[in-house]
């Protein structure tokens, strides 16, 4: 139970994140790049953090999201937009904190932190050669119902979540192109 008692703030900080973007945090998008200018078809951001992820075209960084050590944003949706996030946060070596801890204590809260709360799935898969956790869920924000994708993992004593957020309207290719997102995210 202590070691549940210590995880507490770390998983009230991941799942702060989570919410806050579904309700329209302030977050400023990057400018979009002039016309005329090359075309990307996809970015690879590296963090010094330990981890890099691959990000398609029609995808922009958000600068200042809290908590997050990466945010990218889909340019294409109107005003409620697809959104996908990586957050890393250091753990203490002395807690002893494994996959399953984090996996049990954020189940725990999700009820708790999101309205309207239901899972829609769960598995368990690798990041390389890292077990990793991957969930859907459904819960309200302010604009209607949305959809959380999530990949967490612990490595070197690094909590790693990348989240998904899939607002009402979110179209097929979005979600498929946000996944793919998620699922390039590379641990070093």
């Amino acid at each position: 139970m202590k070691r549940a008692t210590l995880l507490a703030p770390l998983l009230l900080a991941a799942l702060s994140l989570t919410p806050a973007l579904a309700q329209g945090a302030a977050t400023t998008p990057a400018t979009p790049a002039a016309e005329g200018t090359r075309t990307v078809e996809a970015v690879t951001a590296t963090s010094t953090k330990g981890y890099s992820i691959r990000v398609p075209a029609g995808w922009i960084p958000l600068k200042n999201v809290p908590g997050a050590d990466v945010a990218f944003i889909n340019r294409d949706a109107g005003t409620v937009r697809p959104t996908v996030t990586v957050q890393v946060q250091d753990v203490d070596p002395k807690l002893k904190a494994t996959l399953a801890d984090f996996r049990d204590l954020f189940a725990s809260q999700l009820s708790k932190e999101v309205p309207k709360f239901r899972m829609l799935g769960e598995k368990t898969i690798k990041l390389g050669s890292t077990p990793a956790i991957l969930w859907t869920y459904l819960g309200d924000g302010d604009d209607g119902m949305v959809r959380w994708t999530q990949v967490f993992t612990v490595k070197n004593n690094r909590l790693f979540t990348a989240t998904l957020v899939q607002p009402s309207g979110t179209t097929a290719e979005q979600i498929e192109e946000g996944r793919s997102i998620l699922t390039s995210l590379t641990l070093k």
